[in-house]
């Protein structure tokens, strides 16, 4: 019989692999989005990953990559939050606000996360999600001060505003939060962490 994973097997294990996803995901954009690393001589992959968290405020000089008739890679910096929310703030202060922000939540995620049952896989895998997405644009902002996107869709004029895979992570989080299976078999249960259960009785 195969043993099965604990909880923070479960947590470290998705959230190495998402943030090295999504960090490896920005640095294809910035690869081949722009001509940062060109312009410089770097050509190797260290020196491109050392620029890769040196450099700032590239300017594409590259045409969108067309992946679908709604879908394109199109390399952008956003220094406020979705939809350009606060990037008329000073830098300073709109860095420090997100920087405790980011800090806020990954305290939260990992304090809810504590209190989840070992068979409440559904709810460990949507907090390792939200986890990764919050960790990889904190990356971003410790590093650069903005957050790197490059997912744009759209349709005929209209653009959905640009975003990355760690905002994706983010989203299908919330959303499996928000819309569990409900009761589920193996002992996970659709009430999500320890605390009370049907009956009001304090979980241990």
């Amino acid at each position: 019989m195969r043993r099965r994973l604990g909880k923070w097997t479960v947590l470290s294990v998705l959230f190495v692999a998402l943030v090295l996803c999504d960090q490896g995901t920005k640095f294809l954009a910035v690869d081949r989005l722009t001509d940062a690393f060109e312009r410089r001589g770097e050509a190797a992959l260290f020196q491109k990953l050392h620029g890769f968290y040196v450099h700032r405020f590239l300017t594409p000089h590259r045409d969108p990559y067309r992946v679908a008739p709604f879908w394109q890679m199109t390399y952008a910096e956003n220094p406020g939050a979705a939809w350009g929310l606060f990037r008329d703030l000073s830098s300073r202060v709109r860095n420090a606000f997100f920087i405790l922000i980011s800090l806020a939540a990954v305290v939260f995620i990992l304090h809810y996360y504590r209190r989840l049952r070992e068979g409440q896989r559904y709810y460990q895998v949507a907090l390792a999600l939200l986890l990764a997405g919050a960790v990889g644009n904190f990356i971003d902002r410790l590093t650069r001060q903005y957050v790197i996107d490059f997912i744009d869709w759209y349709a005929g004029s209209y653009h959905w505003p640009t975003f990355n895979l760690a905002d994706s992570l983010i989203v299908v989080g919330v959303a499996m939060l928000l819309v569990h299976p409900g009761q589920r078999r193996g002992g996970e249960a659709s009430g999500g962490p320890r605390g009370a259960d049907p009956a009001g009785r304090r979980g241990l």
